[in-house]
């Protein structure tokens, strides 16, 4: 157990200790980073993000082929769903992305069949 001083008494206290025992002032122990929230970590790997998220966007970019379409509106409303209810997530422009290029190809799929 490593030893901290207190800022207030000058006192040497265990970092694991919740306050100082020479005048009480709450030891402030540093919480770990996560690496989800660091943005350029993010930027260059696939951390904190929704599986979904990540699956909207490439359905989304495959959906000009059309017939991928559907999936990619489903998993992108999924997706939005899935990072709002987990605030720890992140991802919502790969779900956006899969819900908008779904729903155009979704909608030229649907006016292909109609009209064939």
């Amino acid at each position: 157990m490593p030893l901290v001083t207190c800022p207030d008494c000058g006192q040497s206290v265990s970092d694991v200790a919740p306050t100082c025992v020479g005048c009480g002032r709450p030891i402030a122990v540093p919480q770990p980073k996560r690496l989800g929230d660091d943005a350029v970590a993010r930027a260059i790997l696939p951390v904190g993000r929704s599986g979904w998220a990540i699956a909207a966007g490439y359905l989304g970019l495959v959906s000009v082929l059309v017939v991928p379409a559907p999936f990619a509106l489903a998993t992108g409303i999924i997706a939005i769903w899935d990072i709002r209810t987990h605030q720890h997530r992140h991802g919502m422009g790969r779900a956006v992305f899969g819900v908008i290029m779904g729903s155009l190809f979704t909608v030229l799929l649907l006016v292909y069949l109609l009209t064939k």
